[in-house]
């Protein structure tokens, strides 16, 4: 039998291991990656915009049962029907909000250390079996919270299946093995800036869809039929990541120790601290400082700002959430993106990320003092850069990073994001409670603060760019000067 003189991860192994997805391996089976993508945060964000309405219909019913509230409608709203209704109101508020400062810690320190050890596990175990893990947590999740929602237990109870969804890794686990297993099913860069360009469509798409999904079925079924939707939409991926070929030409074998997630955690701060990068690192620490600060508002705003659209003045019902959410998708995933190809043609990174700064600062100083449901939404369209800072930092960093350290900068970012998201959620929720009986739109000033501290950073971050470059052109014009002959 004729061999070409290469052995198998399968024949290495000696078992008869999953498929390989090797350069050469033609494999079509390895594009079910983008559904699988989209499917994941499909059902990931029909689960979460669920929950998050449920919780002050939870609370409201607890706290007043005797008052009617269909699960469509907003309870914050549905409790004002009497000269106490607003104060009614005000009290589901501040029990929801506490309720989310439980949950960011709970769920929030489980997560960011599931994610650190399964960033550093997947090349031994193989990015398809690690892919199963948030999916079926969620699912666990999912299943419980089904039960409590049947019996009507309280909502202290459901911290118990949100730590379970925490250690599973949540989305930001199903998003880390997604875009490696893209990057690795890829021969060449332009193959994979498309590859990474289809994913963040998949993404996009899962997260938009999930928001509108999840507030139909809650209108049409209630809250229940909402979730098992979601867990029929993970049924149907895991199908989907079994028919995956694995990824991993040859396996790590080497035994998995604790001492490999710090090892992986120290390459990624390396960038911001290491001698090795002494010309870069005051570039490198404005820009993670700008990346630091977009996530905390971008991300971390979700769960509090859900529940500053359904309390007055604005009362959306689920349906409303969902294409609230849906809009800010559209314009931060959609047009942004689209105008980030036109504004290469003639801006630099830096400006790029100048102009999102002064668009998301615009956008939540008017989402503070918005007072109609016209002016909210219209708050998501002026907002349509604030995803630019964080995009564009991105690609300042990768342009100064060589091949071989991609995945140590992207990991550390990964894991400042996943960190990001929690605290920020910690930090809006106990503001909102602080500040509901005087004036709610506070956290969104408190945001707009924090842009203005990107924009700031960020012009520094341009005019020292800027500086380095003029140097840079005197510097070869006095060499040029000095290497011409003289006479």
């Amino acid at each position: 039998m004729k061999s070409n003189g290469k052995v198998s991860a399968k024949e290495e192994d000696g078992s008869p291991s999953d498929d390989i997805v090797s350069p050469k391996n033609t494999s079509k089976r390895k594009y079910l990656i983008g559904p699988v993508t989209f499917l994941g945060l499909l059902g990931y964000a029909t689960y979460a915009s669920t929950i998050f309405l449920y919780y002050p219909y939870n609370v409201g019913k607890a706290l007043f049962p005797n008052i009617s509230v269909a699960s469509e409608n907003s309870a914050v709203c549905s409790s004002n029907t009497n000269g106490t209704g607003v104060e009614n109101g005000q009290l589901i508020q501040s029990d929801v909000a506490t309720f989310l400062v439980y949950s960011a810690v709970l769920e929030g320190i489980p997560c960011i250390l599931s994610n650190l050890v399964y960033g550093s596990s997947s090349d031994r175990f193989g990015i398809k079996k690690m892919l199963l893990i948030p999916i079926i947590g969620l699912m666990l999740t999912e299943g419980l919270i089904l039960v409590f929602m049947h019996y009507q237990f309280t909502l202290l109870y459901f911290l118990i299946p949100l730590v379970i969804n925490g250690f599973g890794g949540e989305a930001f686990a199903i998003i880390q093995f997604t875009l490696s297993y893209a990057s690795k099913i890829t021969n060449t860069n332009k193959e994979r800036t498309i590859a990474m360009a289809i994913m963040e469509i998949c993404i996009g798409m899962g997260l938009l869809l999930g928001s509108i999904t999840a507030g139909y079925i809650i209108r049409l079924s209630g809250f229940m039929w909402s979730l098992i939707t979601s867990l029929l939409i993970n049924i149907v991926n895991i199908v989907l990541i079994f028919s995956l070929p694995e990824n991993t030409e040859k396996r790590n074998n080497e035994p998995w120790r604790v001492i490999h997630v710090f090892n992986s955690f120290k390459d990624s701060l390396q960038f911001y601290y290491s001698k090795k990068y002494a010309g870069l690192r005051l570039k490198f620490i404005l820009c993670i400082s700008i990346f630091i600060i977009g996530c905390v508002v971008l991300i971390g705003r979700n769960n509090t700002e859900i529940l500053y659209t359904i309390s007055p003045p604005f009362c959306l019902n689920s349906i409303q959430v969902g294409w609230f959410h849906a809009t800010r998708g559209v314009m931060q995933h959609g047009i942004a993106m689209i105008l980030i190809r036109l504004f290469m043609m003639c801006m630099s990174a830096e400006s790029i990320a100048m102009i999102g700064a002064v668009s998301g600062t615009i956008s939540l100083i008017v989402e503070g003092f918005a007072n109609s449901t016209v002016v909210l939404f219209l708050t998501q369209v002026i907002g349509f850069g604030t995803s630019l800072g964080v995009v564009m930092v991105r690609v300042i960093m990768s342009r100064e990073i060589p091949a071989e350290n991609q995945g140590a900068l992207f990991g550390g970012m990964s894991a400042f994001q996943t960190a990001c998201t929690f605290f920020g959620s910690l930090i809006f929720s106990t503001m909102y409670r602080s500040t509901l009986y005087f004036f709610k739109g506070t956290i969104f000033l408190l945001m707009a603060g924090m842009f203005f501290i990107s924009l700031v950073l960020t012009i520094f971050l341009f005019i020292r760019e800027k500086s380095k470059a003029k140097t840079y052109k005197l510097r070869q014009s006095t060499a040029n000067i000095e290497m011409k002959p003289r006479f």
